[in-house]
C-alpha cells in the first residue's frame, strides 16, 4: 500500500517508467561507452593515429558529462518515485540485498573516480597509465551492473528465494544470465549510437567517415547479439506465452513495438556502415530516439511481465504481502488494514468517502481514473451493484490484478466511490451494431477471456444459437465461482447477444467479429 498523500493525474507509474527509461538508457551508454573508450583509445595508440585519438579524448568529455551528471540526476530519481510508489517492494530489496546495495555503491563510487580521473589523465598520465584507468573505470561500471542486474531480475524471477530467502538463491535468479547478457550486449549498441552522433560533427571528412563506420559495427553487433539473448532470456521469462496469448492485455503490443523498433535499429545501423559520407546529426538523433523507443519497450515487457507483483510470487503491486498478510486482508476486510483513512469515515455512514480512501489506497498505484490505466471510461457503462459484484474477482481478470479481500462494507464503500466517479462520465454506446456487440464484449467476457488466444471462447461457442447463448449467461455464476454473474440491462444484453454470435458463426456479424 502506498502512501495516498502523493497522487499523480498521470499515474505514479508513468512517472517512474520516464525516470527509469531515461536513466537506464544512460547508464547502459555508461558501461558500453567506457568499453568503447578504452578500446578505442587503444586502437588510436597502436596506429598512431592522431585524428582517432583526438576524437576519443573530446568524446570523452561528452561521455563523462552525460553519464555522471544526467545518470546521476534521474538516478536519485528513480529511488524518490520508487520509495513513494512502493516503499513495500523497496524496503524488501534493502532487507534482503543489503550487503549487495553496499557493493554496489563501492563499484559506483569507483567508477566515478575513475572516470574523473580518466578525463583529467589526458595531459598528465602516461598513455599505459590512462588506459589503465580507462579499463579500471569498465570493470567497476559493468560490475555495478552485475550487482543492479541481480536485484532487478529477481523482481521477476525470485525462484528458489521464496523458499530459503537466501541471498545468492534470489541474486542468481532464473533470468539473471540471460538478462545480464542482453544488457551487457545492449550496452555495446549504446555506445555505439552515442559515438555515432558525437562522429557526425566531426570537420574531419576521411576522419568522420572511419568514426563512423567503426561506431556503426559497435550498433550493429551489440543489437544482433541482444536480440539473440532475447531468446534465452524468453526461455527463462515466467509465463510468457501465456502473456503473450492476451493474459497481460498490452503485452502483445509493447512486445510487437520492441520487435519492430529492434528490427529498425539493425536496418537504419547499416546506413552509416554502407554510406558513412551521407551520415550526419538528424539521422544519428532518428537512430537513437528508436533506440530509445526499443529500450522503453524492453523495460516495459519486464514490468508488465511481473504483474500483478511487484516482487513475482511475494509482493502484489498494491503493497500487499501473499500469505499471512493476505490472509488477515481475506479475513478482517480491507479498511480495517488501511492506515490511510479519516476517522469519520471508517463507521461507513459515507460509503463513497469511505471508497475514496480505499480506491487511493488500494487501486491507485496502477490506475488513475482519466489517463494511464484510466477506470473512468471503463465504470461509466457500469452500476454500483455490477461493480460490486466485479470486485471478488478481480483476481481472475485478464489484466492480471491482484485479488480484493474487500468484505461487504469495503465492497459497496468502493463501488459506490467508483460508480460515482463512472456517473461523470458522459459516455454513449456506439452507433455501428458491431462496435456496440465489441464494447459489449469488453465490458463482460473481455475482461477475461479473448475470442482466440488466451482463455479463447469461439471454439467453445461455435454453432450455439442465440437462446442457448441467452441461458449461457444467465447460468454464468453456475459454471464456476470465479465467473461473476451477468447482470446488465436489456439493451446491453442484446448487443452482447450478437457480438457473441458472430463469435458462434450463427449470426449476422460472424465474418466481422474478431475480437
Amino acid at each position: 500500500m502506498n502512501y495516498p498523500v502523493w497522487q499523480l493525474d498521470i499515474g505514479g507509474g508513468v512517472l517512474m517508467a520516464v525516470v527509469s527509461v531515461l536513466h537506464v538508457f544512460v547508464s547502459h551508454f555508461a558501461i558500453g561507452g567506457g568499453l568503447w573508450l578504452v578500446v578505442t583509445e587503444a586502437r588510436a595508440r597502436a596506429r598512431g593515429d592522431v585524428g582517432m585519438l583526438d576524437f576519443v579524448r573530446r568524446h570523452s568529455r561528452f561521455f563523462i558529462l552525460l553519464t555522471l551528471v544526467f545518470g546521476a540526476i534521474t538516478g536519485v530519481g528513480i529511488w524518490f518515485v520508487a520509495g513513494l510508489i512502493s516503499p513495500a517492494a523497496i524496503n524488501t530489496l534493502i532487507r534482503t540485498f543489503l550487503w549487495g546495495w553496499a557493493i554496489e555503491w563501492v563499484f559506483f563510487v569507483i567508477e566515478i573516480a575513475a572516470a574523473l580521473v580518466y578525463w583529467y589523465g589526458w595531459d598528465r598520465l602516461s598513455a599505459r597509465a590512462h588506459l589503465a584507468v580507462g579499463w579500471i573505470y569498465f570493470g567497476a561500471a559493468f560490475m555495478s551492473l552485475a550487482v543492479i542486474n541481480g536485484i532487478v531480475t529477481f523482481m521477476l524471477t525470485p525462484g528458489g528465494w521464496l523458499e530459503n530467502r537466501e541471498f545468492w538463491t534470489g541474486f542468481f535468479n532464473p533470468t539473471y544470465w540471460p538478462s545480464l547478457a542482453i544488457r551487457g550486449c545492449a550496452a555495446v549498441a549504446l555506445a555505439g549510437l552515442f559515438t555515432l552522433l558525437t562522429a557526425a560533427f566531426l570537420d574531419d571528412a576521411p576522419l568522420r567517415r572511419r568514426m563512423v563506420r567503426h561506431n556503426a559495427l559497435w550498433v550493429l553487433a551489440g543489437t544482433v547479439l541482444a536480440a539473440g539473448a532475447s531468446y534465452w532470456y524468453r526461455s527463462a521469462f515466467p509465463g510468457w506465452d501465456e502473456a503473450l496469448l492476451g493474459a497481460i492485455p498490452v503485452l502483445p503490443t509493447v512486445a510487437s513495438v520492441l520487435r519492430w523498433t529492434t528490427a529498425a535499429v539493425i536496418a537504419l545501423a547499416l546506413w552509416p556502415l554502407i554510406a558513412p559520407g551521407r551520415w550526419h546529426a538528424g539521422s544519428a538523433l532518428v537512430l537513437l530516439a528508436i533506440a530509445l523507443a526499443a529500450f522503453g519497450a524492453g523495460e516495459w515487457v519486464r514490468e508488465a511481465g511481473r504483474k500483478p507483483y511487484v516482487i513475482h510470487g511475494y509482493l502484489y503491486s498494491n503493497g500487499v504481502r501473499i500469505g499471512s498478510q493476505e490472509a488477515a486482508l481475506a479475513a478482517d476486510g480491507v479498511a480495517r488494514h488501511t492506515k490511510w483513512i479519516h476517522p469519520a469515515r471508517r463507521d461507513g455512514a459515507e460509503p463513497a468517502a469511505l471508497g475514496s480512501d480505499l480506491y487511493r489506497a488500494w487501486c491507485a498505484q496502477c490506475h488513475t481514473m482519466d489517463r494511464y490505466n484510466g477506470l473512468r471510461p471503463f465504470l461509466a457503462y457500469r452500476n454500483a451493484v455490477e461493480i460490486a459484484d466485479l470486485l471478488p474477482h478481480l483476481g481472475d481478470m485478464r489484466a492480471l490484478m491482484p485479488p480484493w479481500h474487500g468484505d461487504r462494507r469495503d465492497d459497496a464503500a468502493l463501488s459506490a466511490y467508483l460508480a460515482a466517479e463512472g456517473a461523470t462520465c458522459d459516455a454513449a454506446w456506439p452507433e455501428d451494431p458491431v462496435r456496440a456487440g465489441g464494447l459489449a464484449w469488453d465490458l463482460s467476457c473481455g475482461l477475461c477471456h479473448t475470442a482466440d488466444r488466451f482463455r479463447p471462447l469461439r471454439e467453445s461457442l461455435a454453432g450455439m444459437e442465440r437462446e442457448e447463448l441467452s441461458e449461457m449467461l444467465d447460468a454464468l455464476d453456475d459454471y464456476s465461482d470465479r465467473m461473476p454473474a451477468y447482470t446488465a440491462g436489456d439493451a446491453e444484453r442484446r448487443r452482447l447477444l450478437d457480438h457473441l454470435q458472430g463469435l458462434a458463426g450463427t449470426g449476422a456479424t460472424a465474418e466481422r467479429s474478431t475480437r
